[in-house]
């Protein structure tokens, strides 16, 4: 597995991370983690996770390892993975779950193009995905457009019990072939 740095470009604080940890004790979850093809926003089956109480790494990992998995990627195919805090994410991934990962894959990464503005400068230069050669042209923010159907389900399943939350279809547009 190849990582190019082992160091967090970036030491910003961000308020995605800290308004989750500010949720209702109520609440069982807080959130959900998820992977999709940052091209063609299709989520990936079995490899959406809840958050409880905040964004976790592990919750983020299972959901990582669970799509390589599932899709069988080929570690001379490489993978992209793109992400909001990717330059913290990244860090100590191999440590954390190097012995899961398929060998010798090659992990390149991202920030959304909306979300790498928020970091510091020597991070867009690092992870935009319009300045890494053989990103294509792909903004990397498709969950934001997913999440956006999504969420209009989300008040009524804030105080459904965690069976009743799992069993609530999302509602949103319907295609037809």
């Amino acid at each position: 597995m190849l990582i190019n740095s082992q160091r967090a470009a970036c030491e910003n604080t961000f308020r995605a991370i800290s308004n989750a940890l500010c949720a209702s004790k109520s609440c069982d979850v807080t959130g959900i983690v998820a992977i999709a093809c940052a091209r063609h926003g299709c989520f990936v089956p079995n490899a959406m996770v809840d958050l409880f109480k905040s964004e976790q790494q592990k919750n983020m990992d299972f959901a990582f390892i669970r799509a390589i998995d599932i899709l069988g990627i080929d570690p001379e195919q490489g993978v992209m993975f793109m992400y909001d805090i990717v330059c913290q994410y990244i860090i100590y991934l191999l440590e954390r779950i190097g012995y899961a990962l398929p060998p010798g894959l090659q992990i390149d990464r991202a920030i959304g193009m909306f979300h790498v503005h928020a970091h510091k400068e020597q991070c867009f230069f690092r992870y935009a995905p319009s300045l890494i050669p053989g990103a294509g042209d792909v903004s990397g923010e498709i969950m934001e457009s997913n999440w956006s159907i999504l969420n209009g389900v989300s008040p009524s399943t804030c105080t459904a019990t965690l069976a009743h939350r799992a069993e609530v279809p999302p509602k949103g547009p319907t295609f037809r072939g």
